[in-house]
This record gives structure tokens, C-alpha cells and sequence, in this order.
């Protein structure tokens, strides 16, 4: 069995404010080319991966939660075959953690719901994006948590026009915040209530309506503003408003593409365009031509999680 994910690209957290009932909620889109896991149970109740170490101490530990809470008569060999960098705001945590649960569960004949999952393996604690866009893919706006909610709930999912590609543009040399570093970041930062309230105007008024009309132009420009009020959100913990490390590419990007900005904490910087757009648009924007960075195209990925 073969589990293809997606990556992803995140478009930002709406609300840190803590003034109103939710908090969080996020935006983003899902790409092609996640990870590509096979899976195959095997007759002893035991874990064998291939992988590198983070990857396989990953996998054992989602067995081990798998077999906490199912009776598991088989175990798996797992062989990470193609993988998604981590730590620079492409999800990939999220996504080996669901591939390789949700394939073993497969494996084993046994059926789970992907939120169900992710809550199980701890996933979406801050966003929900990446949960939400194994499991359909596409553009994904959940809306937030109450102190209750272990998932915050799906409120809007569309498909990205086939002809949108984002040029992603990654320094190879820098990595982002990893989980440990993240939390307490996420527990303690505070914003003022402007930051959320400008954030969802420019969702609800500007991105949603261009995205179903396929208008790429006000689609990005209301991208672009989304990314810098999520940027100053949390530029006191990032050196600005972008990453150091992406923030001249970014502002190269926005120039050049019909929106920019970063992935995350970055330092993985992205600009919108359309398909037939995209060579005129690298030759303007790489810097150094881009021998120093993973440069590559993302597109949609509105399908989610596949299995061969």
C-alpha cells in the first residue's frame, strides 16, 4: 500500500487577540507532492521503518498511539520513500504523522475518520489546516477553538483553480521554529483585537468572494495583506514581519506575483501566479540564481490524502 499526502502552504493564524470566545483559526492551501509512504502489515505486533531518525521516531510513536487504542493483531513495515522538508512551514509534521497512521490503520482493516485521527495523534493543537487538507485538500478556512475543542471546525473548503501555482522559494541553510520552540510562543503571544478584526474582513470581504469568482488578482491582493497583519502579529518573535531569512524575497515576490508571503514561521516564502506566468516571474526573483535556495513549484492539490 502506497499513502500519498499533501504538503501545504500557511496563510497565517486569524485571531491571537484572546478577547473573544475562539481562539486561533487559520487559512491555507494544499499542494502536490507530500510524502509518499508505503505501508505493509507484517505477522509480529512490531513497528520497522525506513526513514531518517526524525521520521522514524515519528512513525514508532504513532504505533505506539495506534496500538494504545486498537486492538492491533499485525504490525508494519513502513518505508518513507519521498518526503517534504521540516521545520520551514510546509507541514510536515502534520503530514507524516496522518500518512503513516491512517495507512497502518488501513493496513490493519480498521476505519477512522481523519479529525478523529488527528486528535488521537495530537495534530492540529494550534491549526487545523493541515488535518483538514489530508483528508479533502484545497483551500481550507477552519474557524478557530473554544478552551473545549480539541479540532477546530471546518467552516469553508474549495478547490484552487488547476491553473494557480505558487513559486516557493526556501533558503536551504535556515529552518523555522519546530513544535518544542513553537508552544510557548503560541500559550503566551497577545495581539491587539485591530489585527484579528482586519484579518477577517480581508477573508470574508475579499479572499473568499475572489476565490470563488477565480480572480487570481484580488485573490492575491487580499493574500498579500492577510500575510502582513499576520506578519506583525507576530513580528516580535521573528525579527519583523517576515523571516530575515525570506523577508527581500518576499518583498521581490509581492512585485512580481498577484500575491506574497510566508509559509509559517517560514523561512519557506511563496508567491502567487499562473501556471504559463511562472518562468518570466523565477528569472526576476531568485536571488543569487537561487543556488542558495529549494526553489520549486507548488500546485494545487484538491484531492488530499491518495492510496495505491
Amino acid at each position: 500500500m502506497i499513502i500519498k499526502t499533501p504538503s501545504r502552504l500557511h496563510f497565517g493564524i486569524i485571531d491571537l487577540s484572546r478577547t473573544y470566545q475562539r481562539e486561533y483559526g487559520a487559512l491555507g492551501v494544499s499542494l502536490k507532492g507530500g510524502y509518499k509512504i508505503e505501508i505493509e502489515s507484517i505477522g509480529e505486533k512490531d513497528i520497522k521503518v525506513v526513514g531518517d531518525e526524525k521520521e522514524k521516531s515519528i512513525v514508532r510513536d504513532v504505533y505506539s498511539t495506534l496500538a494504545e487504542n486498537y486492538d492491533l493483531s499485525c504490525g508494519f513495515e513502513v518505508n518513507i520513500i519521498e518526503s517534504v522538508p521540516s521545520h520551514v512551514g510546509l507541514g510536515s509534521t502534520t503530514q507524516i504523522t496522518l500518512g503513516a497512521g491512517y495507512g497502518m490503520l488501513k493496513a490493519a482493516g480498521k476505519e477512522i475518520k481523519v479529525p478523529k485521527l488527528a486528535s488521537m495523534l495530537d495534530r492540529a493543537r494550534y491549526s487545523a489546516i493541515g488535518t483538514y487538507g489530508f483528508r479533502s485538500g484545497g483551500f481550507i478556512l477552519e474557524g478557530g477553538k473554544t478552551k473545549e475543542q480539541k479540532l477546530s471546525p471546518l467552516l469553508f473548503r474549495s478547490e484552487v483553480p488547476e491553473d494557480w501555482r505558487f513559486l516557493i522559494i526556501c533558503p536551504k541553510s535556515n529552518k523555522g521554529y519546530d513544535e518544542k520552540e513553537e508552544r510557548p510562543i503560541m500559550d503566551e503571544l497577545k495581539v491587539e483585537k485591530k489585527y484579528p478584526e482586519k484579518i477577517s474582513h480581508n477573508i470574508l470581504m475579499g479572499m473568499l468572494p475572489a476565490l470563488v469568482d477565480e480572480d487570481i488578482r484580488a485573490f492575491g491582493k487580499h493574500l498579500t495583506r492577510i500575510q502582513e497583519l499576520v506578519g506583525r502579529s507576530f513580528s516580535g518573535y521573528q525579527e519583523g514581519t517576515y523571516n530575515p531569512a525570506v523577508s527581500e524575497i518576499v518583498e521581490s515576490l509581492k512585485e512580481e506575483t498577484y500575491g506574497a508571503g510566508q509559509s509559517s514561521w517560514g523561512p519557506t516564502a511563496y508567491g502567487l501566479v499562473k501556471e504559463d506566468e511562472l518562468k518570466k516571474v523565477k528569472k526576476k526573483v531568485l536571488p543569487n540564481d537561487g543556488k542558495d535556495h529549494r526553489v520549486w513549484v507548488g500546485e494545487p492539490n484538491n484531492e488530499g490524502v491518495k492510496i495505491d
